[in-house]
């Protein structure tokens, strides 16, 4: 009895062929995707299985030509709008007078906006700026100016009558400087004598405060005066700030002449010191009576000297 073919597999010729005749080996095809196990056809059958076609990720490239397109119309609409808007550079304006900032700020089309600040540049200087010069605005924009006030105002404090290193020391706790000059004083070497600007009063900051310091009374040297008249000896003293003390005497020198002095020639002496100097009245005839007075009178720079000489019996 003959067996009858089976019947073909459900789903008509479009899912698998059919090939009458020897039966050859089935081919293994790799997938990307899991097949069923199928069964065993019946012998004589061929089945032909059709490939799914290899799928292709092109999301990651669709998203990088998106991001693309979209910088590249970004950066054009930037630079349509750049160029469309009007910008200038801003000019230096540091070292100017504030007028002649404002003045130059707005002639290139910017508005301008000072505030003030303590500097040791000169007052109404312009000392700093913003934006930077050379960086580009928009005309109309606000540019910023920071001017100098001046220096910072002190106190000035109380140093007459210190010593000079005191005096330095607390005009330097004030921010100020000392300037010293020595004079002659018969105050103490070192003392503080006068100060300008006063004490109490209002100076810039880092400004001079001006010390008179004294250096002591001044000494002289005194000069030889034996043998000189009476007129060049006095002139002498007080050409160097001495006061002569004129004393009569009888002498067989000549009348007139200086005789003696006291202190003696070469000693150093304070400056307004008197110096004693014997005149002579010339050699005596015969000798004074009792009770006799003799007034001289000598007249200096300085002052008028009167010596008065009595001879006791």
């Amino acid at each position: 009895m003959t067996t009858p073919p089976p019947p073909p597999p459900p789903g008509g010729p479009e899912d698998a062929t059919f090939v009458e005749g020897p039966v050859e080996p089935v081919e293994t095809v790799e997938t990307v995707e899991t097949v069923e196990p199928v069964e065993p056809y019946p012998p004589g059958r061929r089945v032909v299985v059709d490939e799914a076609p290899p799928r292709n990720n092109l999301w990651p490239w669709l998203l990088a030509a998106l991001l693309a397109a979209l910088a590249i119309i970004f950066f054009v609409l930037w630079w349509t709008n750049r160029d469309n808007a009007s910008t200038k550079d801003v000019p230096d304006l540091i070292g100017m007078r504030q007028d002649e900032a404002r003045n130059e700020a707005q002639s290139r089309g910017f508005s301008v906006k000072s505030v003030p600040r303590a500097a040791p540049n000169p007052a109404g200087t312009v000392v700093d700026q913003g934006p930077n010069s050379g960086a580009s605005l928009e005309e109309g924009a606000q540019v910023l100016i920071v001017v100098s006030s001046g220096k910072s105002q002190v106190n000035v404090p109380q140093v007459t009558g210190l010593k000079a290193d005191d005096a330095k020391t607390q005009l330097a706790a004030a921010g100020l400087n000392a300037k010293v000059q020595n004079v002659d004083s018969e105050k103490a070497a070192g003392t503080v004598l006068a100060q300008n600007p006063a004490a109490g009063s209002s100076a810039a900051n880092g400004s001079d405060v001006f010390l008179s310091v004294s250096k002591g009374p001044k000494e002289v040297v005194v000069p030889a005066l034996h043998g000189l008249t009476v007129e060049n000896a006095t002139g002498k003293l007080a050409d160097l700030g001495l006061v002569a003390q004129v004393v009569r005497v009888s002498s067989p020198q000549t009348a007139g002449t200086v005789v003696a002095q006291d202190p003696p020639p070469q000693q150093k002496v304070k400056a307004g010191s008197t110096v004693r100097i014997n005149v002579s009245t010339g050699p005596t005839p015969t000798e004074p009576e009792p009770g006799t007075v003799t007034v001289t009178t000598t007249s200096t720079s300085t002052e008028t000297i009167t010596t008065t000489d009595t001879v006791v019996p």
